[in-house]
């Protein structure tokens, strides 16, 4: 095929997908405007800019991911009472090793 003024027209291969897709990852990260970009990976602009309009409209593909749960400990709430007026109400195991320090400190200065 040839254009009007006589010299032969080349169509370039399309580019690949995987390579399109590393592509516009690296513009993403480069900083540069779309037109500087191109220009420096030797792209011709209205494609680059083609590729970054299918990108925008596709709808982004579910990803999933593997998560591994430990077991949770178990609810647990517990009542202390130290008399007429102290009370601790503890919800979770961290609460009770602080309230168990604390138990064991209050034991210790009593016992002086």
């Amino acid at each position: 095929m040839k254009t009007s003024n006589g010299s032969p027209r080349h169509r370039r291969r399309p580019t690949p997908l995987a390579r399109r897709t590393r592509l516009l990852a690296a513009f993403d990260r480069s900083g540069l405007s779309a037109a500087a970009f191109a220009r420096q990976q030797g792209l011709r602009y209205t494609t680059f800019c083609g590729w970054r309009h299918r990108q925008a409209k596709a709808k982004p593909t579910p990803a999933f991911v593997e998560v591994q749960l430990t077991n949770p400990a178990p609810a647990v709430e517990l009542l202390v009472e130290l008399g007429a007026q102290v009370r601790l109400r503890l919800s979770s195991a961290a609460q009770m090793e602080l309230a168990a320090r604390l138990l064991h400190r209050l034991n210790t200065l009593a016992s002086c």
